[in-house]
């Protein structure tokens, strides 16, 4: 399987690079090193269903044969990948959180902006100056 191996090998640099590269961020470090981690568990989650699902079907085969085996693993699996996606459809169209959008209208923040011009430059400058301590250590 090249296309693991490349993908593997792929991951194992980026890996490598995280840990040697100290200008990278904390954050950043962290978002791309769970990005990886949640590729490979995703791959070794895919094989080990992949083997899973053989081993189901060579104990079957035995019992009831080697078609109904077949016909059997391929009804678990589509069961099970109806499930999930009923899961996720439940997820996604889960009711969300009010945003801040919806709690002020337009006006509103225009008002916000124009009475507090001075406190907005302030705490940008701050901001700012934090940021660039950040950066500088």
């Amino acid at each position: 399987m090249p296309v693991a191996e490349d993908l593997i090998g792929l991951a194992a640099r980026v890996v490598l690079h995280q840990v040697v590269a100290p200008s990278r961020t904390g954050i950043k470090r962290r978002i791309i090193g769970a990005t990886v981690c949640g590729v490979l568990a995703a791959m070794a989650g895919l094989g080990a269903l992949g083997w899973a699902s053989a081993a189901l079907w060579l104990w079957l085969a035995t019992v009831i044969g080697p078609a109904r085996a077949a016909l059997v693993v391929a009804v678990v699996l589509l069961a099970g990948t109806f499930i999930f996606g009923f899961a996720a459809r439940r997820i996604a169209r889960a009711p969300r959180a009010p945003a801040l959008a919806s709690v002020l209208n337009s006006k509103e923040l225009a008002g916000m902006f124009e009475h507090h011009v001075p406190q907005l430059v302030i705490a940008a400058a701050i901001g700012g100056l934090l940021l660039g301590m950040r950066r500088r250590k």
